[in-house]
């Protein structure tokens, strides 16, 4: 299956895009949740506040289907 992962911020480098500037597309074995994703990249959840599939706020335990984006947002930073 594969996954398209969007992000931008630090999140971004940690995700390391491969599409374009911001995607990275990965072939997942099954329909594993976004945490085991994240687990899999080495991608501590810390760096991801929420998830958007199809314009809608998911959780982390989302299973995405194959073939869908996932806009992965960071934390907000800054002062």
């Amino acid at each position: 299956m594969i996954v398209y992962l969007k992000s931008g911020g630090a999140l971004r480098e940690r995700l390391r895009p491969d599409v374009d500037h911001y995607t990275r597309r990965l072939e997942v074995d099954g329909t594993p949740s976004l945490k085991e994703i994240l687990d899999g990249l080495e991608i501590p959840l810390v760096f991801v506040a929420f998830a958007f599939v199809n314009g809608k706020f998911e959780h982390l335990d989302y299973r995405p289907a194959d073939g869908e984006t996932v806009t992965l947002q960071p934390p907000v930073a800054g002062g």
